[in-house]
């Protein structure tokens, strides 16, 4: 994600998708640090709970600010098409890696957020 977030386009209409990327990856950083704050096998049940709670919601909420993000991205470029704009240089990076990024979250992290999302029903 932080390799989107440096190709990302630098425009203000792109401002609020960018918001998006920048606190996906500030609750990623939060995620990897709450994961690995206690020793999994040694550490009483009550906390562990606790932990994958925490995580579950921080895993949730990143692939929310993702998903906004990718409503953003394809409002920013089909406004950008229609005005007849070319995309900027780095494009067809940021799309790769913003690719990734999804790829990475759906593939680590889809157990957490099933797990919140059926807590939220």
């Amino acid at each position: 994600m932080a390799v989107a977030l440096k190709s990302a386009p630098d425009d203000p209409d792109f401002a609020s998708a960018r918001q998006h990327l920048q606190a996906a990856i500030a609750l990623s950083d939060e995620y990897q640090k709450v994961c690995w704050s206690i020793f999994w096998k040694t550490s009483p049940e009550k906390l562990k709970r606790k932990i994958r709670s925490q995580c579950h919601e921080l895993a949730f909420d990143t692939y929310s600010h993702m998903i906004q993000l990718g409503l953003l991205v394809n409002e920013y470029a089909a406004n950008q098409t229609s005005r007849n704009i070319p995309p900027p240089q780095s494009w067809q990076e940021f799309i790769f890696t913003l690719k990734r990024a999804f790829e990475w979250i759906e593939r680590e992290h889809s157990a957490e957020i099933y797990v919140r999302q059926l807590s939220l029903i």
